[in-house]
């Protein structure tokens, strides 16, 4: 077990180093300061599980981890303090500006050295180069946040399973054809299993960065890829949707009409939809599931399944 006095966390460890750490902006890099003084600790099975996870999300922050490893509040965030201030965990400098009351983590180098052992080297450049960006930070934890919602809800429904999940190089080493990189690098790909039938989904993040126009073209690549029958060279399927996740309603919309032109006739496809991340969230992951999702075809509401 761990044996720390005080914790670099949040809410319930409001103290460290006699220092009163509120959510203002200017605290934040106090909490990025690993403590001189470090405790033992011995990593368990529900550390190294964490330690996977991180190799797999990239960054995760704290109410994420929390909602996947349920337990005390006050001993994880010191569990975790504990890892960071031992190198296992990382807390991106990027952040320092964050006005979020979470603190985002990724794995630190021991950690990367523990995980991915030869490829370290390799795994600690990728982490340093993104880690550095706020905005890059924020869109990797949209979509974690989206896959911890939809972890969450699959806990309660044994009716699907989740086959497959890429992302980042993963991915890009995934849709590599010939030897020559993909056109487009989805934010993420995932099949779902349900009543006999895989439905393979890709998933693009929006934070409000992008033109409408911009994006359309974008998803013209996707209509591009299945026409030419491309996913069946590379993951082997035939079929796919894209579903796209957004701030807010209004950005949503606002792509969905947009999409009307991706298709080559131009009249809107069921292949895409459009959901704003307020329609889940952790007290609500089940909500992915719902009719919350629209396509640029109809104003109907529909689901992903």
């Amino acid at each position: 077990m761990v044996d720390v006095q005080f914790g670099l966390g949040e809410g319930a460890i409001p103290w460290y180093n006699g220092v009163s750490l509120s959510f203002e902006m200017g605290t934040m890099r106090k909490r990025l300061v690993r403590r001189e003084e470090k405790r033992p600790l011995r990593l368990q099975g529900r550390d190294m599980e964490l330690l996977q996870e991180l190799g797999e999300y990239r960054f995760l922050d704290t109410s994420q981890i929390l909602a996947l490893h349920p337990g005390g509040r006050r001993n994880s965030l010191r569990r975790l303090a504990a890892m960071f201030d031992l190198g296992y965990l990382d807390r991106p400098r990027g952040q320092s500006r964050s006005s979020s009351p979470h603190i985002a983590y990724s794995l630190g180098r021991e950690g990367v050295r523990m995980i991915y052992e030869e490829q370290s080297a390799g795994m600690l450049r990728r982490l340093r180069e993104i880690e550095r960006s706020l905005p890059l930070i924020a869109h990797t934890l949209m979509i974690s946040q989206f896959r911890v919602c939809l972890t969450l809800a699959l806990r309660k429904r044994e009716d699907v399973q989740l086959r497959r999940w890429l992302q980042g190089y993963d991915l890009k080493a995934a849709l590599r054809r010939h030897g020559r990189n993909p056109e487009l690098v989805p934010d993420a790909f995932f099949v779902l299993h349900f009543q006999e039938y895989e439905y393979p989904v890709f998933l693009e993040a929006d934070r409000g960065t992008m033109s409408a126009k911009r994006f359309t073209e974008k998803l013209k690549i996707y209509w591009k890829w299945w026409e030419e029958r491309r996913i069946q060279e590379t993951l082997n399927f035939t079929h796919f949707r894209v579903i796209t996740i957004t701030p807010t309603e209004a950005r949503s919309e606002h792509l969905r009409i947009a999409a009307k032109d991706a298709d080559r006739r131009q009249h809107g496809s069921n292949m895409f939809l459009f959901a704003s991340e307020k329609s889940y969230s952790i007290p609500r992951p089940g909500a992915i599931f719902d009719a919350v999702w629209k396509s640029p075809k109809d104003d109907l509401q529909k689901t992903i399944l």
